[in-house]
């Protein structure tokens, strides 16, 4: 399983760049899963980023709330779990070929990819990055 989390600043593009790399590796027929890091309270409901995430093709869908723990969207039905470390998340993506993960900017120990508003690096850019990091 390859993971790497796009960490920036809100408006920085997270979200669309995530969505964009979920298309991506779909079409080449790989599982993807997605994690978003959340500071608002969890909720059941497929709106916002998580929606945007499940609809490019992620499942799972875990949005993850330190405080309250995560909500984990399946296209069987949604579940809550709680994790102390977020790399105990990655266990309910064990079918995945690619986790994305959204946020987690100060933890997790994953590779990281932090996106600047004035400095968006494109699609093809984030994959050779992501190819290097991948590789070693």
């Amino acid at each position: 399983m390859h993971v790497a989390a796009i960490t920036g600043f809100s408006g920085a593009g997270k979200t669309t760049l995530i969505v964009q790399l979920i298309e991506h590796f779909r079409r080449e027929g790989k599982r993807i899963g997605a994690i978003k890091h959340t500071h608002h309270p969890l909720n059941e409901e497929n709106r916002g980023d998580t929606a945007r995430f499940r609809a490019a093709g992620a499942e799972p869908v875990i949005l993850a709330n330190a405080s309250e723990g995560a909500v984990i969207f399946r296209a069987s039905g949604t579940s809550r779990v709680n994790y102390s470390a977020p790399r105990e998340l990655l266990a309910h993506c064990s079918d995945c070929d690619v986790v994305l993960v959204e946020g987690f900017k100060q933890l997790g120990d994953w590779p990281k990819l932090e996106i600047a508003r004035d400095a968006r690096p494109s699609l093809e850019e984030v994959l050779a990055i992501l190819d290097r990091i991948w590789r070693s």
